[in-house]
């Protein structure tokens, strides 16, 4: 019982239980949105550092 009014609790709160075991294979991806901006970001990171890079070097 303690272990299901655990879940009821959180299930009121709005916590949702994470989901047990391995992902499928051909599983649904997680927010396309949020990974694309998150890949944005770092490409926009790198580039940034590359063209610090060369200019330091005194290449362009």
């Amino acid at each position: 019982m303690n272990r299901y009014n655990r879940k009821q609790t959180k299930l009121e709160a709005g916590i949702f239980p994470k989901p047990k075991g391995r992902p499928r294979k051909g599983g649904e991806p997680g927010d396309i949105i949020a990974e694309q901006a998150y890949e944005i970001r770092r490409l926009k990171m790198e580039n940034e550092l590359l063209r610090d890079f060369l200019q330091s070097t005194e290449r362009k």
